[in-house]
């Protein structure tokens, strides 16, 4: 399958939507991110032949990193109800891009509420359903929640640095050096320092 493809599935899905065509719709977010790859790639941008990655493999990392991400990705994944042919090709073209992207060599991944979870205990052990984007900096914008992640070892972690294909914001001061947790990944908190603003969570990645 191919990005071309994937205007069959949009037109059997959304034949009696129109709403999905309009701004802000389904197709016209998609079809933002189908240009974005485009230009990224007439500006030499994104660097997913070096890694034997397809268009459409790519292009499910462009979403991720871009604005379809939500819509797209994770919610699907946590409401079976968003779940459609088109999200299904992406997930499983974004899992399929993560098997082939280099893993993460860095020892400590931080997130900013990028992932959330209430009622969190030291020793709580939970698997977060849903891709889980890290980064190797932190950027110290959390509004809840700061994650402090220790990553299995280069040889067993589940985090790839999808920065070496495309580094989102690569073009501003402080890039993002995104590293993507495949979905199914379970972690353990290890301890928790509780903030006025946010609580600061560190855990760390189990074999799974």
């Amino acid at each position: 399958m191919n990005i071309e493809d994937l205007q069959l599935i949009v037109d059997t899905i959304y034949q009696h939507n129109p709403s999905a065509y309009k701004r802000g719709g389904d197709v016209e977010l998609l079809n933002f991110h189908i240009k974005a790859m485009q230009h990224l790639k007439e500006v030499n941008k994104i660097h997913y032949k070096e890694y034997n990655l397809t268009d459409l493999e790519a292009l499910s990392i462009v979403i991720l990193e871009g604005f379809g991400s939500s819509r797209f990705i994770q919610e699907p994944l946590y409401n079976r109800r968003k779940l459609n042919a088109l999200t299904e090709v992406l997930i499983q073209n974004l899992d399929s891009a993560l098997r082939k992207t280099p893993k993460n060599t860095h020892p400590v991944l931080y997130a900013n509420d990028g992932f959330m979870r209430g009622n969190n205990m030291i020793g709580d052990i939970f698997t977060v359903n849903g891709f889980f984007t890290t980064s190797i900096d932190d950027f110290d914008n959390a509004h809840s929640i700061k994650w402090i992640i220790e990553p299995l070892s280069e040889g067993q972690t589940k985090a790839h640095e999808i920065y070496k294909i495309y580094n989102h914001g690569e073009d501003c001061p402080y890039p993002e050096y995104q590293v993507e947790f495949e979905r199914g990944t379970k972690f353990e908190i290890t301890d928790i320092k509780k903030g006025k603003e946010y609580d600061v969570v560190h855990i760390k990645e189990l074999p799974s």
